[in-house]
């Protein structure tokens, strides 16, 4: 919401990845960062170019993005967003899940733990 704190920094809203996969592709390849809720669209990765850094947020995220085969492969860093669970701090980066079945639920996060996201995300691309 501050945006005027990330001066020059461009940010892109992708909302339906129903788009034609030249398309899909073109925003992966062109993007420092993904900062995504986990999901099929998470298969775009294999056009982001070297270097390029993962945030991916879920209740739960399986390891399938961040094995080191695959960042190696494309020389790319991964972070694991999820659940808060019952000893999270107030400043942890982290979800308030709904429900036990962390795989496939409805989550929240606070406004300032992304904030906070967004913020290490820059400081791994700078």
């Amino acid at each position: 919401r501050n945006r005027s704190k990330y001066g020059d920094v461009e940010f892109r809203i992708v909302r339906d990845f129903g788009l034609p996969i030249a398309e899909q592709a073109k925003l992966f390849n062109g993007a420092d960062a993904h900062v995504m809720v986990h999901g099929a669209q998470m298969a775009n990765s294999i056009f982001a170019v070297d270097g390029t850094y993962f945030a991916e947020i879920g209740c739960y995220v399986p390891p399938f993005l961040s094995t080191p085969g695959f960042l190696k492969l494309i020389d790319g860093k991964h972070r694991r967003v999820e659940s808060c669970g019952g000893d999270a701090r107030e400043s942890d980066v982290c979800l308030d899940c709904e429900g036990s079945d962390h795989t496939y639920c409805n989550f929240t996060m606070k406004e300032e733990a992304f904030e906070s996201l967004i913020d290490q995300v820059l400081r791994e691309v700078a």
